[in-house]
């Protein structure tokens, strides 16, 4: 049979606070009751969510140019993929060899268009989550 506890009973013996802070900085009330405790201690919770959000905002413009540069890359990239293989395609279509030479140029659109297609759905995919 267990004991009895009293009703507000917390074997931790810690105050139950059931309050919750969903922003970046707390409410001027809680800064207020920090700098009570150490003088200056809301400026510094301040000056440092400054610094944590110019932080943010730099990695986030890394972010955004390393993707502009990574797609202008794959579109330079596949540009010179498609020409030399539709390039090698018809060489070898002129020099006689017409199988392999059409062989050749199919496989490489149908290369590049499927993951074109590929790459399509996977940005549907992301911006839908």
């Amino acid at each position: 049979m267990k004991p009895k506890r009293p009703k507000g009973y917390n074997p931790f013996n810690c105050p139950k606070n059931n309050s919750v802070i969903a922003a970046f900085l707390p409410p001027p009330e809680i800064l207020r009751n920090y700098n009570s405790v150490v003088p200056g201690l809301a400026d510094r919770i301040v000056a440092q969510a400054e610094k944590q959000t110019s932080h943010r905002i730099a990695l986030e413009k890394k972010l955004l140019t390393s993707n502009i540069w990574k797609s202008f890359l794959g579109l330079v990239f596949a540009f010179l993929i498609g020409s030399l293989g539709i390039g090698g395609g018809l060489y070898l279509t002129f020099v006689g060899l017409n199988v392999i030479g059409i062989v050749f140029s199919s496989a490489t659109l149908v290369s590049l268009v499927m993951s074109f297609i590929y790459g399509s759905q996977c940005k549907k995919f992301v911006q839908s989550q």
